[in-house]
């Protein structure tokens, strides 16, 4: 793990550098595959702040304490990450027990749906061009667990069964970094 410490009006001392690489390491219990942690500390009059950005795959962790004591600040911040971290690290294992779960009568819910995409595979009634048509399985789980999938492939959305409704949806990530959730459901 890449530990990079800047002090902006702030001299980083080789004993609150060792403090930092202490309680930085303490995070790997809970994130294995930590790529790199920015740590930006300030002072401004009284007050010390600290700001920790931990990249690892796919996933960006932030967090922003401000305190009286740099220290206190540091613990406040690595424990806003750790909390940050053991939430994510939670929802990924019940993701992992949820997976292959069966619906209420006992059979479980999957299978593919059909998508189209725009390209060059036919002509439509319209005569709009579909160029590219794909087969997506469809698998039983949450909105929370559909979003990590989708924050682990590389799709622009995922298609799913709600395991607690039993209805089809599709998650995707919209322009601005959230995620939306398209309910689907025939009209007969």
């Amino acid at each position: 793990m890449q530990v990079s410490v800047t002090g902006r009006h702030y001299e980083v001392t080789p004993a609150l550098r060792t403090y930092l690489d202490a309680r930085m390491n303490r995070l790997h219990r809970f994130a294995e595959n930590i790529l790199s942690v920015n740590v930006t500390l300030s002072g401004e009059k009284h007050l010390h702040r600290a700001e920790v950005i931990l990249r690892t795959n796919g996933r960006e962790f932030t967090g922003k304490e401000v305190s009286e004591d740099m220290y206190s600040a540091l613990d406040r911040v690595t424990d806003k990450l750790e909390k940050q971290l053991r939430r994510h690290k939670d929802r990924r294992t019940s993701a992992r027990r949820t997976a292959g779960k069966s619906n209420r009568n006992g059979a479980s819910l999957s299978g593919t749906m059909r998508v189209l995409r725009a390209g060059s595979v036919g002509h439509g009634a319209e005569g709009h061009d579909v160029v590219q048509a794909g087969d997506f399985p469809i698998e039983a789980m949450t909105v929370d667990e559909a979003i990590l999938r989708l924050e682990q492939v590389e799709e622009s959305f995922v298609v799913f069964s709600n395991s607690s409704t039993e209805l089809i949806h599709i998650v995707y990530k919209t322009p601005d970094g959230n995620y939306g959730v398209l309910n689907l459901h025939a009209t007969h």
